[in-house]
């Protein structure tokens, strides 16, 4: 049977972002994180059994290998829900938190993925996935725990988190009308200044201590009570079962993409009798005025391009999103609510990762030139001993690899130039360990993929 890349293009559809120019974030407050919790999805794959693809993306590490990559300083900066939250910086200036919300939509077709270690998990138009986790670099610190009731005692403070899961037609296409550069977006909600149209939304509440997926111990490195300067950890979540993209044979599917956004709320109230709650203070504590009120605050680490080069974004829909004061409680130049990171002058981009697996039938690859296509591996499951019976459509150099789920190429063969035509290949895979592994037969730039199960 013919491979479905014959099939031609469906024509793409996305709206054009009416705002053509970038916002201006060259005077941003940039806070330090000195101290990292190491990642630990990087190239570690949770190994579903039985599926081609089952790995963790990180997107930094795929901005990285973009034209930006050798220009990226990292940040932290911290969630407010409204714009009146005192910031008490180093030199004394007094700010105000600016950032609402954050999130990441993930394109897990786009080509950086070929320069990146994991080169097989570039996905086509044609695989359906599902995103089983996501998970993100956080910090977050925890000044209060009880404040007055009112009727003379304390209550526990408690902080919420809100984590929003998109997916489909939730997200949307956009390009920037001078540039092309391509930026997805979610829906937000200015009266709750909160995410809109959503799969599910998850409430994290936080006391002291460990709250399930998130660790709410202090997180500050302040060298001796300077409040300038943090450690980061990360949380990681699962995603609802709607958080996938079921693909259409053809290819034709546009609402292909997921993204998630987090948001904090304090359970400190801002003011209080006309007094309004400091979040951070980076003075000398035994500067701090008597009785002056704390809040609890959720951080964020990103990554911004310090380079005079913009971020190239023409093909591929990986946005980072960023809901500010400025868009958070009502459209301003066309923002509704979030602003994708690419519309900033110093391109921001989220530290968060992703979890993906490919469902469904696989064996379509992600290049547009047909020139081979795999009829049948058989028997399949077998003991090793297999046949693949494929087709050139043209004269091409062909090489065959077999590789195991964890992207490792366990067997390498190469025919050279090889003439159009069928072809039966006998393989002797009995060297082995029974598992799931992919037989990859390239000609030219054209690779098709199929499955093979090796049994006892």
């Amino acid at each position: 049977m013919k491979k479905l890349l014959l099939t031609a293009f469906a024509a793409l559809t996305f709206g054009t972002a009416a705002m053509a120019q970038k916002i201006d974030n060259s005077k941003d407050r940039r806070f330090q994180s000195v101290s990292e919790a190491k990642n630990p999805f990087n190239h570690k794959s949770l190994g579903k059994g039985g599926e081609f693809i089952s790995d963790w993306y990180d997107i930094i590490e795929l901005i990285g290998q973009s034209n930006v990559g050798a220009n990226l300083t990292g940040f932290v900066n911290f969630l407010v829900h409204d714009s009146l939250n005192k910031f008490v910086n180093d030199d004394a200036t007094l700010t105000y938190g600016a950032w609402h919300s954050v999130g990441q939509v993930i394109d897990p077709k786009d080509d950086l993925i070929q320069l990146s270690a994991s080169p097989q998990n570039q996905l086509s138009r044609y695989n359906s996935y599902k995103c089983d986790t996501i998970a993100f670099r956080y910090l977050y610190v925890r000044n209060v725990d009880s404040i007055a009731d009112g009727m003379g005692g304390k209550t526990n403070v408690v902080d919420t988190l809100f984590v929003a899961y998109f997916a489909g037609a939730q997200i949307e296409k956009l390009q920037f009308t001078a540039s092309g550069d391509k930026l997805a977006m979610v829906d937000w909600n200015f009266a709750n200044r909160a995410p809109a149209n959503y799969i599910k939304m998850d409430t994290f509440l936080l006391s002291s201590g460990v709250n399930e997926a998130l660790d709410t111990t202090n997180v500050l490195d302040n060298n001796g009570g300077f409040e300038n300067s943090w450690t980061s950890k990360i949380a990681q979540f699962p995603a609802p079962a709607g958080m996938k993209v079921d693909v259409n044979p053809n290819g034709s599917t546009t609402a292909n993409l997921v993204g998630f956004t987090y948001t904090f709320k304090s359970g400190v109230p801002t003011i209080e009798n006309g007094d309004t709650a400091v979040f951070i203070y980076q003075l000398d504590p035994a500067t701090a005025p008597v009785g002056m009120r704390r809040s609890n605050y959720f951080g964020c680490r990103f990554e911004q391009n310090s380079g005079s080069i913009g971020w190239e974004n023409k093909n591929f829909w990986n946005t980072s999103l960023f809901a500010l004061k400025s868009t958070s409680y009502a459209s301003n130049n066309g923002w509704d609510g979030y602003v994708s990171g690419n519309a900033f002058t110093s391109d921001l981009f989220l530290e968060s990762y992703f979890h993906l697996t490919v469902t469904g039938e696989i064996g379509v690859g992600s290049e547009e030139n047909n020139k081979v296509s795999i009829n049948k591996i058989f028997p399949n499951p077998s003991t090793g001993l297999v046949k693949a019976t494929f087709e050139l459509t043209s004269n091409s150099d062909v090489t065959v690899n077999v590789v195991n789920l964890m992207g490792q190429t366990v067997k390498s063969m190469d025919f050279g130039k090889t003439a159009a035509g069928k072809y039966d290949l006998p393989m002797d895979l009995t060297s082995l360990t029974p598992g799931v592994y992919m037989i990859s037969i390239t000609a030219g730039n054209s690779t098709t993929t199929q499955k093979i199960v090796i049994a006892q």
